[in-house]
């Protein structure tokens, strides 16, 4: 697939599409539940979707003028951040694959074992695993999320949480 007449897609666009299709997915399915259920899926999901086409639309856009623009105008950065161009291409690569995966597990994890569970879980495991933040320190944090997510999702707002998988698997 081609850009613009004659243009090259840069491989974030393959990015991007990947991530606007698992997210357009997510809210499309949302739509099929309750809506007290659906209501968190889409208060994330259509933002995010929002933002994944914005950006999808940009790399589509902006692959003519990288692939003939200079060093400098190709490296500009987003908005007046600016990029640091010593970070070596499969540093980046793998930061990404890593962050993907992360987000991929957490994913996989509402599904599996739901919200109330993965919430916490995936905070208690981001910490240890990426942040090196001690096991106190980390059980702390995730046991605060859980209290917050239950106190206000739960209880104050009587959110109806999509049943997880592996209940529906064992026949609860």
């Amino acid at each position: 697939m081609s850009g613009p007449p004659g243009k090259t897609i840069d491989p974030s666009f393959w990015l991007a599409l990947f991530f606007t299709a698992v997210v357009a997915v997510w809210v499309v399915t949302a739509a099929r539940f309750d809506w007290d259920t659906r209501l968190f899926p889409w208060a994330i999901g259509i933002p995010a979707l929002l933002l994944a086409l914005r950006q999808l639309v940009g790399d589509w856009r902006g692959s003519a003028t990288r692939s003939e623009a200079s060093e400098e105008q190709r490296y500009r950065g987003i908005l007046d951040i600016s990029v640091d161009r010593t970070i070596p291409p499969e540093v980046i690569t793998r930061h990404t694959l890593r962050a993907g995966s992360w987000i991929l597990g957490f994913a996989a994890g509402i599904w599996l074992l739901g919200f109330l569970v993965s919430i916490p879980l995936f905070i208690f495991l981001y910490l240890i695993c990426e942040a090196r933040a001690s096991r106190l320190v980390a059980l702390a944090i995730a046991g605060l999320m859980l209290l917050f997510v239950w106190i206000v999702f739960d209880q104050v707002m009587h959110l109806a949480w999509p049943e997880a998988a592996l209940l529906t698997l064992i026949g609860h």
